[in-house]
């Protein structure tokens, strides 16, 4: 009995060090002469690099609503007119949060201005409040942002905290 149990213990352990062996095919990858690198553009590169601009993180929420609002062609929407040079205003809404965006006619963001409600806060804010005021909690936050094409974005945080029956209200700036 003890043979026969040694034997598959041996048995077992030689088929997991024979999987540990590295037989994966080494493959060299060949320059294709075919191949041309090309540069794209994006359109609204710099809306959409308000996370840069801000040295702050973006919630989900706000990126996934900015990305939209950044994809948008106006020359796709029945009410463009390429006869006229003019401005378009056009709403994206998702529940509580909007952003109300002002296009040129080539689909390009002048300005904008957006409203968050319930967004995460960013940690290094999040962290920098903690200290400020110990044992308060958080009860809800809102984040405006206003941006332009020629100054950028400001962006706003309201943050409400309490702490047993007292509460505040801090608005951060960034």
């Amino acid at each position: 009995m003890k043979t026969c149990l040694l034997g598959l213990l041996f048995l077992g352990l030689t088929s997991l060090s024979f999987a540990q062996n590295d037989i994966a095919m080494e493959t060299t990858a060949l320059p294709d002469k075919n191949y041309t690198p090309r540069a794209v553009t994006i359109q609204n590169e710099d809306y959409l690099n308000l996370e840069l601009t801000t040295a702050q993180p973006i919630a989900v929420r706000i990126k996934k609503l900015q990305t939209m609002a950044a994809n948008f062609d106006v020359t796709s929407d029945p009410v463009y007119s390429k006869n006229q040079s003019v401005t378009y205003t056009v709403n994206f809404k998702s529940s509580e949060n909007y952003i109300t965006a002002i296009y040129d006619a080539n689909s390009i963001i002048i300005s904008s201005e957006e409203y968050y409600e319930d967004v995460r806060i960013p940690l290094k804010i999040s962290q920098q409040l903690a200290k400020k005021y110990p044992g308060w909690a958080f009860l809800n936050s809102s984040c405006k942002v206003n941006y332009d094409q020629t100054n950028g974005a400001i962006m706003t945080y309201e943050i409400s905290i309490e702490k047993e029956n007292k509460s505040k209200s801090i608005t951060l700036t960034i």
